[in-house]
């Protein structure tokens, strides 16, 4: 994992159906070198394929993270899938979990993921709604023929929707540029020493220039505001690295805490999203 990777990774969160061409472009290297090196770091666990979300107040739902400590297996970790509102689970490094929920009901959600998984959660947050144009039953169409390849072709895309190329791509385009859908990596850890990516946790109201400066390389994934924290990709030189970058935010004047988050795994079901995309195409 050098710092080319990372920039090719931070390029995939931001536009993740980019051609091996346009992530080219951004990092400096032709196309047939992104796809190698694609190729290599899913090899090695880091990238694991591809995850589709949107944003969960235009379903009149909440964004809450269930966090559980142990030592869970991946059996385990998808024992979180069978509760009704659960979106996807990161199953960590040090063997916890991140449950990734949508709930009408919170506290319903987590007495549910409490009994699934026979333990009481270590932690819980929110995102805050947002008021957002609505998305017509066009747009869900589009979304819904996306969710099984985040990047599927145009031309599967307007044979799946019945819709022409050019209406496809200026609402799937509306949908990426506005935040309402969101296509990103799914990324794991190292399976051997060397360099790292990883994602930090920092709960806290503080400035991002500040973490910038502690941290380094850092790409904002995600935005909570009960409590403030920030979810923050990161590269590491080493273990040791980490750790002192990882002190170093938590001297700043306003943090809370900060977790760091090596994934094994980021576990996904569609059946959530796919459910709730339907009821909205069949609504209109």
């Amino acid at each position: 994992m050098d710092a080319t990777d990372f920039r090719l990774l931070v390029a995939l969160h931001e536009d993740a159906r980019a051609s091996y061409r346009a992530l080219g472009r951004r990092v400096s290297l032709s196309a047939p070198a992104v796809r190698d090196r694609l190729r290599r770091l899913e090899g090695r666990g880091i990238f694991q394929g591809y995850m589709i979300s949107v944003d969960p107040s235009l379903l009149d739902r909440d964004e809450v993270l269930v966090f559980f400590q142990g030592e869970w297996t991946r059996d385990g970790a998808r024992e979180a899938l069978a509760v009704a509102d659960v979106a996807w689970v990161a199953w960590k490094l040090d063997g916890g979990l991140s449950v990734q929920t949508w709930p009408r009901d919170r506290a319903r959600t987590v007495r549910e993921l409490t009994a699934r998984l026979g333990t009481k959660p270590s932690g819980q947050a929110l995102a805050e709604r947002r008021e957002a144009r609505p998305v017509s039953s066009l747009e869900w169409r589009i979304v819904d023929a996306l969710i099984d390849d985040p990047r599927r072709p145009l031309q599967e895309l307007t044979e799946a929707t019945g819709l022409s190329p050019k209406t496809v791509r200026k609402h799937l385009e509306r949908l990426l540029r506005e935040e309402l859908l969101f296509i990103t990596p799914r990324l794991g850890t190292l399976g051997d020493s060397g360099e790292l990516v990883y994602t930090t946790a920092v709960f806290g109201a503080v400035p991002m220039a500040d973490v910038r400066r502690a941290l380094g390389d850092v790409f904002l994934i995600n935005e909570l505001q009960e409590p403030p924290a920030r979810f923050l990709l990161c590269r590491g030189i080493d273990l040791g690295d980490v750790t002192t970058r990882i002190a170093r935010v938590g001297k700043l004047p306003g943090i809370l805490s900060v977790n760091v988050s090596l994934n094994r795994e980021i576990i996904v079901s569609p059946d959530l999203l796919r459910r709730l995309v339907r009821e909205r195409i069949e609504k209109g």
